[in-house]
């Protein structure tokens, strides 16, 4: 098995999470770091036993390193995707994909002229629940999916200046709700139709995004997804050092044929219950051997795109539709 050195862009909160799947992987090796922060970049390193990188050329000149993470917000990664596709590196990025559509679209062109091979990182990346629901819906054994319904209730990111920044970062459907924005457009398995953006400011004037978002998504052939966030309502921050905050999530699948689907878990771990006139199915929900990086490693030696990642189209739809350009 190749083993692929990646080089990091962006040691916050993101690469926090994403450090288990990191050091699990058996194909994607962490060897080079960079971030503002050079106290959080030394910590990482030292977790990792890689070096801190001072300058980012120093990452894309090194020709050791064929893959490079955009862990960083999104209205700072256009250049460094373009630096990484001139320099004929592969990219795995966080969401939201770019700040603008024009953004997006520069990305993909450059991936297409370069050949470098790209993919972006959603919450369903390593949601074993996802990949069960797919397979369930794919089956048609319980119908075709009718409705993705998703209501958040949100603490709205107080650790940074720029989440809350309609032209960095968009308000709380691009910060979040775009997450779920995806897997409805990933469980639905068909093209967008058209979509009804919502946007209200309830409860918080002073903030320079509005603190209420909503979209409703009918797609193509039948099926409509209905998202909503909102910053409203203040609560609980446990940390301002990080994304931990407290949160009210509401979840639903119903399919054509009368089936309500929803997630749990329970002592043997994530399960989907499928639910119809009282009676219940419990459908195991396993996780991944491979994390998304061996996967993604994979595909760059040829195999096929990982469908727990989104490709660059599609995470170039999920900016337009929120963006409405």
């Amino acid at each position: 098995m190749k083993v692929h050195s990646i080089g990091i862009f962006g040691c916050g909160d993101f690469l926090r999470r994403q450090a288990d799947s990191l050091e699990k992987s058996k194909a994607v090796r962490v060897v080079a770091l960079h971030d503002p922060d050079q106290a959080r970049t030394q910590e990482f390193a030292s977790r990792f036993g890689s070096r801190v990188v001072a300058e980012p050329d120093g990452i894309f000149a090194d020709e050791s390193i064929d893959l490079v993470g955009l862990f960083v917000p999104p209205w700072i990664r256009r250049d460094l995707f373009l630096k990484a596709a001139a320099a004929g590196k592969h990219v795995i990025a966080t969401k939201p994909f770019g700040s603008t559509t024009a953004d997006c679209q520069e990305m993909c062109a450059a991936a297409a002229r370069t050949g470098i091979k790209a993919g972006v990182i959603y919450s369903r990346t390593e949601d074993p629940f996802m990949e069960a629901a797919r397979d369930l819906l794919a089956s048609g054994r319980l119908g075709r999916l009718a409705l993705y319904r998703q209501d958040w209730i949100h603490a709205y990111p107080q650790w940074n200046s720029w989440a809350t920044d309609p032209e960095k970062n968009g308000g709380p459907f691009m910060d979040a709700m775009i997450h779920n924005l995806n897997a409805a457009c990933y469980l639905m398995d068909r093209p967008v139709g058209k979509s009804t953006f919502f946007s209200d400011r309830l409860a918080h004037p002073a903030m320079k995004c509005a603190d209420t978002e909503a979209m409703i998504v009918n797609f193509v052939g039948g099926g409509v997804a209905n998202l909503f966030i909102t910053w409203a309502a203040d609560l609980a921050t446990y940390s301002r050092d990080g994304n931990d905050r407290e949160h009210i999530d509401l979840f639903y699948l119903v399919t054509d044929k009368g089936w309500r689907i929803t997630k749990e878990w329970r002592d043997a771990g994530q399960v989907a219950i499928a639910s119809r006139e009282g009676k219940q199915e419990v459908i195991p929900c396993s996780p991944s051997r491979h994390t998304p990086y061996d996967a993604f490693a994979a595909h760059i030696d040829g195999a096929a795109f990982p469908r727990v990642l989104a490709n660059l189209a599609e995470a170039a739809r999920d900016i337009a539709l929120v963006r409405r350009v």
